[in-house]
């Protein structure tokens, strides 16, 4: 029983240290919290290690049903007080179950090798957890397959906990492809011959009149600065959304929106 007492501390204080990047980066492991996103979550073929549950979650129908299957995947189950719970929850209205999991391997630069992909968002310095989650949730949605997101320097953390909130589960089923170097991105994509195109308000030609048949890919810049000098003077093209209205620009999970769905539109008008 004493055993069982220190078990679940050690768990719960590493479950708590788990909201931090450094010890994700450091243990090697993410907090999958929700009943949606860790029955994402296992059905994209993740583990989870522990599983952490407060005795209301544990009484609900549906919710019940992803407690034993959870349990069946022999992942260790720990029921904690719903204070506790609350207390090292991500989420600031939390459903009562959480997890700790290994950290998804996410593919290489082989990605980029594949003939099927055709369409590549690149993601230069996106900061905000929620445009981020939002860009591969709408990514997820639109593409059963074909397509991939590589994330430049100073975009925030993959599995954040706000960012895996925001993709409802879209980050365990979608590659994401994560590149060190602005350079290396360009020399990738130039061996893969993809057009590039630079989602610019300054740009020249209107999304709409871009072919996006053929082998693309879209860099949606900081929603600050924009896209850096390097990408930019890089691209291809320039491209804009045309605005009508005082806002002069969209945020950059709705450009990223735009351009996905435009490319899909066009691909659609060829069947």
């Amino acid at each position: 029983m004493q055993r069982n007492f220190y078990l679940s501390n050690k768990i719960i204080r590493e479950y708590n240290l788990l909201g931090s990047r450094k010890f994700r980066k450091k243990l090697g492991k993410i907090i999958i919290e929700g009943s949606l996103l860790l029955d994402e979550a296992v059905k994209a073929g993740i583990i989870p290690e522990t599983v952490l549950y407060t005795p209301e979650h544990n009484k609900a129908g549906g919710t019940r049903e992803l407690l034993v299957r959870l349990k069946r995947t022999g992942s260790r189950m720990i029921e904690v007080p719903e204070k506790t719970f609350k207390a090292i929850a991500q989420t600031e209205s939390p459903q009562g179950i959480g997890a700790i999991a290994p950290m998804p391997v996410q593919p290489g630069p082989e990605l980029l090798q594949r003939s099927s992909i055709y369409f590549m968002l690149i993601l230069d310095g996106i900061q905000d957890p929620g445009n981020l989650g939002t860009i591969i949730r709408t990514a997820a949605a639109a593409f059963e397959s074909g397509a991939g997101i590589i994330l430049l320097p100073g975009t925030v953390e993959l599995y954040n906990p706000k960012v895996l909130r925001a993709s409802m589960g879209g980050v365990f089923s979608f590659p994401v492809l994560e590149v060190a170097r602005p350079e290396e991105c360009l020399r990738m994509l130039r061996e893969k011959s993809m057009q590039l195109i630079a989602a610019d308000p300054g740009g020249t030609v209107p999304y709409y009149d871009l072919d996006l048949k053929q082998k693309k890919a879209v860099i949606i810049g900081n929603e600050n600065r924009g896209i850096s000098d390097l990408l930019l003077a890089g691209a291809d093209v320039k491209a804009y959304i045309p605005l009508k209205g005082k806002i002069a620009a969209l945020n950059a999970a709705m450009a990223a929106a735009v351009f996905i769905f435009e490319h899909c539109r066009q691909l659609e008008k060829m069947v």
